[in-house]
């Protein structure tokens, strides 16, 4: 008999997620309690009891020190469940308002960067190839409508992608960005399995995309159907596709820019020299793309960085080396040392 349409959440993570992909190699599954990652954890065990392989399956949380004793209980249920189910569980602590407060990021994206950079670690550690999140379907149409709202533009139209790279050997993917929260919800129950929520939510970009979930999409839905999800989606496909056109671009042309960093004794790179002079000629969209893929490899902050400061930046690198030198988000400062050379350097602003 096949499986009932509550409980075939396995069956579609491993048409999104092949398990020739996986099935021999570790994952570390991003475990926060709620309903997406313990869905996804339950949909991934079952999915391996099916497919069998040399890999095994991990769990990863971090706790962000945000929401004092609810917290370590949180750490302690999944502890709990963890054991319950047979699933290694790692833990570790980061003190997320103090990142945010050094980084000068918000709450919520200082939370993104160091769960990231904690749940990198952990699977290097554990010789995981893959870290896989329970992001899904509903929360990639907030995703691109909040970004689009923002002004993020192509990038950000693009949505989340279904892999992207952690570190020369870790990779993260989200088998669930075909599957809706309210399937998810029917799996957990169908299964008898718990969760738990974070009732937190007081970051303003937070409070920002519960609005887009809560006052905008509801009507949308109401008004257009199911339609206007799919739509929104096959957008999100179309702009991912352009982007990687543009990116694939901006590579080749950030590599004719002979780029070199400066880094500190701690390894943070305090800055960054291009050649300018391959940028003469190139539209502005791709001088901006070539500079924020230069700004990614130093791995400065870029959530202050809008539309605006880009291309300001964009126009900067092709103006005269005498220019007044730029002040940017981030403690970045843009100048023009030499004819034919763009520096930016972190760390200068008083």
């Amino acid at each position: 008999m096949p499986p009932s349409p509550a409980t075939d959440l396995p069956a579609r993570l491993l048409a999104a997620w092949p398990a020739a992909a996986w099935s021999d190699v570790h994952v570390l599954v991003a475990l926060s309690g709620g309903p997406d990652s313990v869905a996804l954890l339950r949909a991934l065990l079952a999915a391996k009891q099916q497919v069998g392989g040399a890999g095994k399956l991990f769990a990863g949380h971090v706790d962000h020190s945000l929401r004092g004793d609810q917290s370590t209980a949180d750490a302690e249920w999944l502890a709990a469940e963890c054991r319950r189910l047979g699933v290694p569980l790692f833990i570790e602590k980061a003190n997320v308002g103090e990142v945010a407060e050094v980084r000068g990021d918000g709450m919520e994206e200082a939370a993104r960067t160091t769960r990231y950079a904690i749940l990198t670690r952990m699977a290097e550690t554990l010789g995981a190839r893959f870290v896989a999140l329970g992001h899904h379907r509903d929360d990639q149409l907030e995703t691109i409508l909040f970004r689009l709202l923002r002004g993020s533009g192509l990038r950000g139209l693009a949505g989340m992608p279904a892999t992207r790279p952690l570190s020369p050997s870790v990779v993260a993917v989200r088998p669930l960005l075909g599957v809706g929260r309210s399937e998810i919800a029917d799996y957990l129950a169908a299964i008898g399995q718990a969760s738990r929520e974070d009732e937190t939510n007081q970051d303003a970009e937070v409070a920002a995309r519960n609005a887009v979930r809560h006052e905008l999409l509801p009507p949308i839905r109401g008004r257009f159907g199911k339609s206007a999800e799919a739509a929104i989606l096959r957008t999100a496909e179309q702009a991912a596709a352009a982007q990687l056109f543009i990116d694939e671009q901006a590579a080749a042309l950030l590599a004719e820019c002979q780029m070199v960093h400066e880094r500190s004794a701690a390894g943070d790179t305090t800055s960054v020299t291009l050649q300018t002079t391959p940028l003469a000629e190139a539209a502005p969209l791709l001088i901006s793309e070539v500079l924020r893929q230069a700004w990614r490899t130093a791995a400065w902050p870029e959530q202050a960085m809008t539309y605006h400061w880009w291309r300001q930046l964009a126009q900067f690198a092709q103006s005269p080396e005498n220019a007044s030198p730029l002040n940017l988000p981030g403690d970045i400062r843009a100048s023009r040392p030499a004819p034919g050379v763009l520096s930016l350097r972190r760390g200068t602003l008083s």
